[in-house]
């Protein structure tokens, strides 16, 4: 029996992360607000993560087009988080994990664990005004 997924397999995700480590290092010196952040903040990967977050993520549903939240979810631009600290770790977290008790669930949409990283920078950078919605 052949089992498939929407997901890259294990040896994609690590490859991705080893050719990605050089701008972790960069980005987190040029742009990172706190050293516990470690988003790999590139325009390619916060437009990736823009164009899941208003596609098939379905963020902009609850979040806004611009991040300012709605009647089922909060805002995204900070200072003040329901969550946590705005960190990326946390932001991290909340997409890939959800909220319990909340319309937040984890991967939504059925994004795939590529693309939530892509999402969680996408937000960071807004958040952190590093770019716009």
């Amino acid at each position: 029996m052949r089992f498939t997924s929407s997901r890259p397999p294990l040896p994609v995700l690590i490859v991705s992360a080893l050719l990605l480590a050089p701008r972790v290092a960069t980005a987190q010196a040029e742009a990172a607000p706190a050293a516990k952040d470690t988003a790999v903040v590139t325009d390619e990967v916060t437009d990736a993560g823009r164009k899941i977050f208003h596609g098939p993520g379905t963020c902009y549903a609850c979040h806004g087009a611009k991040l300012t939240g709605g009647p089922v979810a909060p805002p995204l631009l900070g200072p003040k988080w329901r969550n946590g600290d705005g960190s990326f770790d946390m932001i991290l977290h909340v997409v890939r994990g959800g909220v319990p008790g909340t319309v937040m669930v984890s991967h939504p949409g059925g994004i795939s664990d590529a693309q939530v990283i892509q999402v969680a920078t996408y937000v960071f950078a807004v958040s952190h005004g590093l770019a716009k919605p």
